[in-house]
């Protein structure tokens, strides 16, 4: 959650529901200040953000000042644990950003080739216009939000049901069909991954500690000196 890495432009997961929404609206005003053509911010949350009060004064601060920020929710219905209709009075998220005048589209966010394309026009849109757009890719988590969620909210077999579109088999299906994938390769690609984990892993556990006197560095403003 916690993964930065400027020199990628990655700037970072956070813990606060909807706080990156805030961030990316900054990264995209500071592009514009500096007179970045070109850049855009691409920030990704869930739905349960559009809860937020961050999402609409980030949605709405995106619009007013004309920002390149493509917003992309990525909607898998319960957010930690609460159906998006028992929390939203309008659970077309789409037009929650319209409201805002921000362009947008709810894709099948199970469709590899269907995010790719619809990413791509997005991103094309955002900087051909120099303003945001939203993007609501509808998914679905397979797994519990953490290990205390006993997933009381849903049943066994609803996410049975869903797991017959996951996104990597039903491409990976595709691949093998048209001859550009072969189980060799496959297993090659989920080899390679593990070790990229597995190397994170052992570089995070070999790190040291920040010393305590260093937790409120860059968080409050050191006294200035006294004449």
């Amino acid at each position: 959650m916690h993964l930065f890495d400027r020199a990628t432009r990655f700037y970072g997961g956070n813990a606060i529901v909807g706080g990156g929404l805030t961030l990316a609206v900054g990264l995209a005003l500071a592009d514009v200040q500096l007179g970045r053509e070109g850049a855009v911010t691409a920030c990704f949350f869930g739905e349960g953000a559009v809860a937020e009060g961050a999402f609409h004064e980030s949605l709405n601060l995106a619009a007013l000042w004309r920002l390149p920020v493509l917003f992309l929710c990525e909607n898998n219905l319960y957010a930690m644990g609460t159906a998006l209709s028992r929390s939203e009075s309008r659970i077309d998220l789409v037009g929650k950003a319209a409201a805002y005048g921000i362009e947008g589209a709810a894709i099948n966010g199970m469709n590899v080739l269907a995010v790719h394309e619809a990413a791509q026009e997005a991103a094309r849109r955002v900087r051909e216009t120099c303003s945001p757009r939203f993007l609501e890719l509808h998914t679905y988590r397979f797994r519990a939000h953490s290990m205390f969620d006993a997933e009381l909210y849903r049943d066994k077999a609803e996410v049975e049901r869903w797991k017959q579109r996951d996104p990597i088999e039903v491409f990976a299906g595709r691949l093998r069909e048209a001859g550009m994938l072969d189980d060799a390769d496959r297993q090659a690609m989920e080899a390679e991954a593990l070790a990229e984990v597995a190397a994170a892993v052992r570089f995070a556990e070999a790190g040291t500690l920040e010393p305590a006197e260093r937790l409120l560095d860059d968080v409050v403003a050191k006294e200035a000196p006294r004449p």
